[in-house]
């Protein structure tokens, strides 16, 4: 690992560790080798930074947008992480084939399937298109609920660290199949992805899928990879 990418890392630690109170117990249960998309839930800005640098030394890749490459500084830490830019709310095809570059390196790719931050904690409906991602290779996908950043703020003000809770869900996959999903499959399948996060909420976070109905039909159980 080269020093700038160490000494970034060890800012970012320092500051989860001054500010934030993490069990990280439970990212133990994230696969340790193979392709894998990780699918989590979006509050603030925290989140992919938190997982990159805690699931060392696994590599961690997630799109962003173009316009932090706009700037000196942002545009150094895009490219120290491994980012891929995209326009906002559109994935072309250079970033498909980046994305799909890293899955097959073995490495994680990360995603929230909402597209846009949560203002209020709780989730929001998943994007179709993501979905697309998933199916082409029946890539193995772990569901990822973070909760706790929404009161970083309130909690800053009071000088009390904020408690963030990390639950990893089973490793799965879509179902194999023939031919492409139309636009209802992909949103069943995104569908399908956020009941995933959401079973690992308290029933407050759950948001739009709080009573969803939560049958399975292109998704399975993904086996163990090793």
């Amino acid at each position: 690992m080269s020093f700038p990418k160490r000494f970034v890392n060890s800012v970012l630690r320092t500051f989860f560790r001054l500010f934030f109170t993490i069990d990280r117990s439970e990212l133990a249960k994230v696969p340790r080798s193979g392709p894998l998309m990780m699918i989590v839930n979006h509050t603030s800005v925290f989140e992919g930074p938190m997982l990159y640098v805690f699931l060392q030394p696994r590599a961690m890749h997630a799109l962003a947008k173009k316009e932090l490459w706009k700037n000196p500084f942002t545009r150094s830490l895009m490219k120290l992480w491994g980012s891929i830019p995209v326009d906002r709310g559109n994935v072309d095809r250079k970033a498909m084939d980046a994305i799909f570059a890293v899955l097959d390196r073995g490495e994680i790719f990360a995603i929230a399937p909402e597209g846009t931050r949560s203002k209020d904690g709780t989730l929001q409906r998943g994007k179709g298109g993501i979905a697309f991602i998933a199916y082409r290779n029946r890539t193995p996908m772990v569901p990822i609920a973070v909760t706790g950043f929404d009161r970083f703020k309130r909690n800053l003000l009071r000088f009390r660290r904020t408690r963030i809770t990390i639950r990893v869900g089973e490793v799965f996959r879509p179902v194999g199949g023939e031919g492409r999903l139309d636009a209802a499959g992909r949103q069943t399948l995104a569908d399908e992805m956020m009941v995933r996060i959401a079973a690992l909420m308290d029933e407050r976070h759950r948001g739009y899928y709080r009573t969803f109905d939560p049958t399975f039909t292109l998704t399975e159980a993904s086996p163990p990879q090793g």
